[in-house]
């Protein structure tokens, strides 16, 4: 469902290209089929909420995905300009840390445990001080791409990607006697997200960081809660990283975690179905005689 969301990204932010609203702040998607691969066709219509309004400090666009002429997603954003430091902040006495605890520098990777093929050019490394933390079911992580060659940059059409390639914080609880030997599927009904910063996250320094971040590495906090008759809430997190997953040659200091800043916050409202009904929508229907 992530990936879908960083289509829609994609063609909104191509349409707003050299406007005086580059940035996207907010989008929301709505799905309403699934979206498939054996499509033989699919287009994203792109259009503004209010023709003609120009002017103001946001632009608010529509989009929607259509397969075969079927709508199967339905998006609205908001545009705007992101800069550098303007506005309101959080005093530093009430602004949250980091909530990864590991420090990426002496983070190793693990297999990657998903096998799509954009899989292969990822990294991750799990934070499991995260998944003590008892308060809902959570899920820690550094990922980025492991071309660290700068030729790939984190932008905010590739973040839907980031989040939709660990591992689902319910596997954690998998040896639970209530969920043990369970095969679920996790459908999305309605996912949103935040941009906090400015993308490419190189542009993202500020007075609290005047070092800037890592700009291919990402610490991704997953919590899902609120798991009633089959229908959870899904909060992601992704912040900046000091440095690249395994970098050596950073040095870490005490107090990394509050330097660090949040790039986005991504939500979900999902359905926990057994797996079954996935692999029968996603057969072919039986040959009619």
């Amino acid at each position: 469902m992530w990936f879908t969301l960083s289509l829609v990204l994609n063609a909104a932010i191509q349409y707003q290209q050299h406007t005086a609203h580059e940035d996207v702040i907010y989008i929301t998607c709505f799905f309403l089929k699934a979206v498939v691969l054996s499509a033989e066709r699919t287009e994203l219509h792109v259009k503004p909420v209010r023709p003609g309004k120009t002017t103001g400090r946001f632009m608010n666009l529509k989009v929607d995905l259509f397969q075969d002429d079927v709508l199967k997603v339905t998006a609205n954003l908001i545009f705007g300009s992101i800069p550098l430091e303007t506005g309101p902040n959080l005093p530093s006495s009430h602004r949250p840390k980091c909530p990864l605890t590991l420090h990426p520098a002496t983070a190793q990777t693990v297999e990657q445990f998903n096998k799509a093929n954009f899989a292969k050019h990822t990294e991750w490394a799990v934070d499991k001080s995260v998944s003590k933390d008892g308060d809902g079911v959570v899920f820690g992580c550094w990922t980025g791409y492991a071309d660290k060659s700068g030729t790939e940059k984190l932008e905010a059409d590739t973040l839907g990607v980031f989040l939709d390639i660990t591992i689902s914080p319910f596997s954690v609880i998998a040896d639970d006697p209530n969920w043990k030997g369970m095969n679920m599927w996790l459908p999305t009904l309605v996912m949103s997200l935040e941009f906090k910063v400015k993308l490419p996250l190189q542009s993202c320094v500020s007075e609290s960081s005047p070092r800037g971040f890592a700009p291919t590495t990402l610490g991704q906090f997953n919590r899902k809660s609120h798991l009633r008759n089959g229908r959870y809430t899904d909060i992601v997190e992704l912040w900046t990283a000091p440095c690249n997953i395994g970098d050596k040659e950073c040095v870490v200091d005490e107090k990394w975690r509050e330097r660090m800043v949040c790039v986005a916050v991504g939500g979900q409202m999902g359905l926990l179905v057994p797996a079954e009904l996935n692999q029968r929508h996603s057969s072919p229907p039986d040959p009619k005689l």
